[in-house]
């Protein structure tokens, strides 16, 4: 389930990028490059490609919708741990026009335990999803390789986070 909500608000907006690949439960390669963050006062910056070969699966975003943290994690002052929510509208080869929901975290450097999740639904229809497979782990083992960056906020990132999770009509299943 996506969390957010009013703690979100307190923080000022970072931005989010990686890239990489994951290994699915089939053994089969699904690569990502991903972005999210604030822009212009607006938490609706972002991109998002994802391909996973063994599915024959392409996703190309087309709008990005919100960008928050994972309120579930934060601290007692609120402030945002590593990992954020995008969310969106994307095409795919198989399913069409999709909403969807990648669930990023940098864990540290040099890349090793960051985790990508991705999920796609149209309506209340669950389409696809990688959550909350246990080999979603990225770089540094064997499940995974690349590298998600938390930046931290800089005059170009101006804005709050989302708080207002509905602007994310995929969320995950629990």
């Amino acid at each position: 389930m996506l969390a957010g909500g009013p703690a979100s608000a307190q923080s000022t907006c970072d931005f989010l990028t990686g890239g990489g690949y994951i290994i699915r439960p089939s053994g089969a390669k699904a690569n990502f490059g991903v972005a999210g963050g604030c822009k212009g006062g607006s938490p609706t910056w972002g991109h998002l490609q994802y391909t996973d070969r063994g599915e024959g699966l392409q996703v190309q975003w087309t709008r990005i919708t919100a960008y928050f943290f994972d309120s579930e994690g934060a601290g007692m002052d609120h402030q945002p741990t590593g990992t954020r929510f995008i969310c969106g509208t994307a095409r795919t080869n198989r399913f069409g026009d999709v909403d969807w929901v990648v669930r990023a975290m940098d864990s540290g450097e040099p890349g090793t335990s960051n985790v990508f999740s991705i999920q796609l639904s149209h309506g209340d229809t669950l389409l696809y999803t990688t959550f909350p497979d246990p080999d979603v782990t990225i770089g540094g083992r064997r499940n995974g390789g690349g590298n998600i960056q938390l930046h931290k906020p800089n005059p170009s990132t101006s804005g709050s986070f989302s708080t207002d999770t509905s602007t994310c009509p995929a969320a995950f299943a629990e």
